[in-house]
């Protein structure tokens, strides 16, 4: 059985319309599909800033900077991970001489 998706209606700057289409050019993939991969991935992203809005709006400031504070530890963990060096990189081939 198939998922129902919700629909929405969006309306985009000319700017954020043209990269979008650019991009889905590029990989050959519908606008559509580009912007709701987008958006799935920026999914835990969404829910951190969630939090620190409900925590702004209640006033309580403690709780929107450890939001914060755990989305960007967050980011810099796949920042660094994306960063790792190989640890056994391949030798390299000599020449013969």
């Amino acid at each position: 059985m198939a998922t129902q998706r919700r629909r929405m209606a969006l309306s985009l700057p000319d700017d954020v319309n043209a990269a979008v289409f650019d991009l889905a050019d590029a990989l050959g993939t519908p606008a559509t599909k580009v912007v709701t991969d987008l958006l799935q991935e920026m999914v835990p992203q969404l829910q951190g800033l969630a939090k620190v809005a409900r925590a702004s709006k209640a006033g309580n400031k403690a709780a929107a900077k450890r939001a914060l504070q755990h989305m960007m530890g967050d980011a810099m963990a796949e920042v660094l991970s994306a960063q790792q060096p190989d640890m056994f990189p391949k030798p390299k081939k000599r020449k013969a001489t």
